[in-house]
């Protein structure tokens, strides 16, 4: 049996990525759990939803629950994640808290960033409530999954995690209307009831998400094939027990009692040609099949973070086999001795790939494979090299604003700079999009200059796509990042940003800015009474004509 590449074909099986909205016909296995988490959802001002990395909480709610209440006629918005970031060049907001960017902007896609950051979180869900037939507000539903980011302390933007967390308790309190579900992992299910009782709801509808009993494995296995036309019980049932069979070099042979939530997905995805045409699969050859299939993903996963973390992969890989393919696999390793081997970054990118995950045991934390099944396939890995297969230019974005997220600047730019070499023709917008984020990359580092560069090529891109709201607000951005060195060329920059967009008032409130600095006083002065005429309480405006009047 030949492993077949996720490109050769469209199988309904994911892979490696999460189930998304657009999956939620090739969904199974999880309808009790998606019922239930949507009615506590429903009913509750507050839900935690719980369970390891990798046990499948992204998947349930884009792909299960969400679907489910929105047939149900319910006004649930999209799932949002803290680590999301908007296509925009930052340095063009007078202010901006990433966190509720990131929220809002998945939330409410039609908004623009500008409204997003002039807005507090309450503000916005109160101007977007929904009234039902008799004119009441019926209830709005917001989840944010991967909310254990809220949790940690922020190197970076501390001041803006305790002001959105203030801004989402203030909006629960004022909105009664409002039903939050937050997605943590299990070893931050602690500090999810401390931020409960911060958000004024101290006893949370609560469930936890546990992986795959043997029948909901068989099901997300057979309905996909049984869709296609062939699903043999001779192939998916000993596919599943497959799943399920830890071989131990002591005692023999174990029988799980569920399956790891990705395992179907990954293995099936690989050998979707073979289970549609086998009849009957001899169970040594599926034993060696799904071996070859799950050490391949786990070499590729940790030859990929040694990469990014600049490490030798033999080393990497030597490491996870011999600290996970043994009974300490298994049994759990104290997070003290893997940071004595290895750098955090790297532990936190093993449990974000999904190959272990961490458990509170006695108030420490240890590290655990996601599944015993993935003992045989950690003990074949072998030290040699790995070839690397990064994704495409969408998806290498993404892991770039993920890298950012994480407070890991430099493996961001070298995962933008990258996207930049490998886009094709088809790829302009993601070119641009990627040219970008290296420049927001750069504002965060308070390199202007670097900063105005990519910007400036951004803008030469996005006027090719053609897009000329985004070239006017890089105009803006590079506007903006100008006023303290050459005041009068941010005048020239934000004039051509004005041009395009003459509408939006934080652009010309950057205007008035600029002809202040650069002395045109008379300028800027009718440039803020414009601004608030059309807005009373803009706040760049308010500010800037207060001090031009000398009033503190």
């Amino acid at each position: 049996m030949t492993a077949l590449s996720p490109s050769d074909g469209p199988a309904p099986f994911v892979g490696e990525r999460p189930f998304g909205e657009q999956d939620a016909r090739n969904f199974h296995g999880r309808t009790p759990e998606a019922r239930e988490v949507a009615e506590l959802w429903r009913t509750h001002r507050l839900t935690l939803l719980h369970g390891g990395a990798g046990v499948g909480k992204t998947s349930l709610l884009r792909a299960g629950v969400v679907p489910l209440l929105r047939t149900a006629g319910a006004h649930v918005l999209p799932v949002a994640q803290p680590a999301h970031r908007p296509s925009f060049p930052l340095a063009a907001l007078s202010e901006h808290n990433p966190f509720r960017l990131a929220v809002l902007d998945l939330w409410y896609p039609r908004a623009s960033p500008v409204q997003i950051s002039e807005m507090t979180i309450g503000t916005f869900l109160r101007k977007l409530r929904r009234l039902d037939r008799v004119g009441r507000h019926i209830p709005t539903l917001g989840a944010i999954d991967g909310a254990e980011r809220l949790l940690r302390t922020s190197s970076r933007h501390e001041r803006h995690r305790r002001d959105f967390l203030d801004e989402l308790a203030t909006a629960l309190q004022q909105i009664p209307d409002l039903h939050l579900l937050l997605a943590v992992r299990a070893d931050g299910l602690a500090e999810a009831f401390d931020l409960a009782g911060r958000l004024g709801q101290a006893l949370p509808a609560t469930i936890a998400l546990e992986s795959l009993n043997p029948e909901a494995a068989h099901e997300t296995v057979a309905e996909p094939l049984r869709a296609a036309g062939r699903a043999s019980v001779t192939v998916t049932w000993p596919l599943v027990q497959e799943l399920r069979t830890v071989r131990r070099r002591a005692d023999g042979l174990q029988t799980t009692s569920r399956v790891e939530t990705a395992l179907p997905q990954l293995v099936c995805a690989r050998l979707y040609q073979q289970l549609l045409e086998d009849t009957e699969i001899p169970a040594e050859r599926l034993r060696i099949e799904v071996n070859r299939v799950l050490s391949e993903f786990c070499a590729h996963s940790l030859a990929t973070i040694a990469a990014d973390q600049s490490l030798p992969t033999a080393a990497v890989l030597s490491w996870f086999r011999t600290t996970f393919g043994g009974p300490q696999g298994r049994a759990g390793v104290l997070e003290e001795r893997l940071r004595e081997d290895v750098p955090a970054a790297v532990i936190d990118a093993v449990q974000d790939r999904h190959l272990i995950r961490a458990r509170l045991r006695d108030g420490s934390r240890y590290y655990e494979l996601t599944h015993p099944r993935l003992i045989e396939p950690v003990r074949q890995l072998a030290g040699g090299a790995v070839p690397l297969h990064r994704p495409g230019p969408s998806v290498r974005l993404r892991q770039a604003h993920l890298a950012l997220a994480q407070g890991d600047p430099e493996l961001a730019r070298r995962h933008a700079e990258a996207v930049t070499r490998t886009c094709g023709e088809e790829d302009f917008r993601i070119l641009a999009d990627a040219t970008t984020f290296l420049g927001d990359i750069a504002y965060e580092r308070e390199d202007a200059e670097t900063a105005v560069a990519r910007y400036r090529e951004a803008a030469a891109i996005f006027e090719a796509v053609p897009d000329n709201a985004a070239v006017g607000w890089l105009l803006a951005g590079i506007g903006r990042l100008l006023l303290p060195s050459d005041p009068g060329e941010a005048v020239r920059q934000l004039q051509a940003a004005a041009s395009r967009l003459p509408h939006e008032l934080s652009i010309q409130a950057a205007l008035g800015q600029a002809l202040w600095r650069s002395g045109r006083t008379h300028a800027a002065r009718a440039v803020f009474e414009e601004v608030l005429g059309r807005d009373s309480r803009n706040r760049e405006a308010l500010s800037a004509k207060r001090a031009m009047s000398g009033i503190a």
